[in-house]
């Protein structure tokens, strides 16, 4: 018989509600899970509330109700017949869950749900030693991952992250697991300094220091490579500003706006334009398994932790606040 779960829905733009939903029973291949805490996309759930990503509010009636939500962890309660490789009680990461009604999701992935059915192939085993919270938040590292990536850094390049959000945090931390260079810039003091403890080399507070004098200080040229996650779409002209001749630009932030870039300056620098999307899911047990041996860190940057049931009010800081928080989960306890 199909779940009755709780579950944070968008009924519309602009509005969040808990409610009821049903979640079915495990396939051949599939695992359920009890959602324990999921892990909160500032960037990508605040577009989606607000009707902005991919112009989701130019047609209500076709993309809501959705529900957000796409790193959630968990403890495994059953599995199908055809599994064999995982047992109840099992701790394991995933993205979200099929819905006995799949109209109901509309696009969304459905993370934010206290129980979750998903194929066997898109769970991944966590170490008994990870930190649930810290975990939660496996795709703002597996996002940062991929960008570093595509954008092909390497040992001893200087590489600047604009931005100093999760996104701009694990990116940050992944180019210098590379070997890099990096410098992290950010207009919150307190996005600063935790990039400047767990993060950067060197961590510039925009609001007083002139970004492209401290990267020439080092790199009179310009840096190798610039990673801008703020979604801002002027910026694009002060990226190009900040690389070498044949340097490159991630763009890894989602822009609800259309990027607008002169050509010419562009041309003339040689630039290279990534656009990376999502992460490498292939890659979700290596990543499940980095977290679990603390090859990141993302507990000491989670500054908000929410019950559930206080969805309205989490959301509410993402989309009136965004620039005081940083990390945010939100903790499945007491569903039964």
């Amino acid at each position: 018989m199909p779940i009755r779960a709780e579950a944070i829905v968008f009924p519309e733009p602009n509005k969040v509600e808990i409610t009821s939903i049903e979640v079915p029973d495990p396939g051949p291949d599939e695992v359920l899970v009890q959602n324990q805490v999921s892990g909160v996309s500032q960037g990508t759930e605040r577009w989606q509330l607000l009707g902005r990503y991919d112009g989701m509010a130019n047609d209500v009636a076709a993309n809501y109700p959705f529900i957000p939500g796409y790193q959630s962890v968990g403890t495994v309660l059953a599995v199908g017949s055809k599994v064999a490789d995982i047992k109840p009680g099992t701790r394991v990461m995933l993205s979200g869950t099929r819905l006995q009604d799949p109209s109901s999701s509309r696009r969304g992935s459905a993370g934010h749900v206290s129980h979750l059915v998903a194929n066997r192939a898109d769970v991944n085993i966590l170490g008994d030693n990870v930190d649930l919270e810290e975990a939660s938040l496996f795709v703002m590292a597996g996002v940062g991952r991929h960008g570093v990536r595509l954008s092909g850094v390497q040992p001893g390049e200087h590489v600047v992250v604009i931005g100093q959000g999760m996104i701009g945090q694990m990116s940050a931390q992944a180019a210098r697991q590379r070997g890099a260079y990096v410098v992290t810039a950010d207009l919150a003091e307190k996005r600063v300094n935790l990039s400047a403890q767990y993060s950067a080399d060197r961590a510039v507070d925009a609001s007083n220091e002139d970004l492209e004098e401290v990267v020439r200080e080092k790199r009179p040229n310009g840096a190798d490579i610039v990673i801008d996650t703020t979604g801002n779409v002027k910026l694009f002209d002060q990226c190009l500003s900040l690389i070498r001749n044949e340097g490159r630009i991630c763009l890894q932030g989602y822009y609800p706006d259309p990027v607008v870039i002169d050509f010419h300056r562009a041309h003339l620098k040689r630039a290279t334009v990534f656009f990376p999307c999502a992460w490498d899911r292939e890659k979700n047990q290596e990543l499940a398994n980095d977290i679990s041996d603390h090859k990141f860190a993302i507990a000491s940057l989670i500054t908000h932790r929410f019950p559930y049931q206080d969805a309205p009010e989490a959301f509410r800081l993402v989309t009136e606040s965004p620039e005081q928080s940083l990390g945010m989960v939100l903790n499945w306890d007491g569903v039964n």
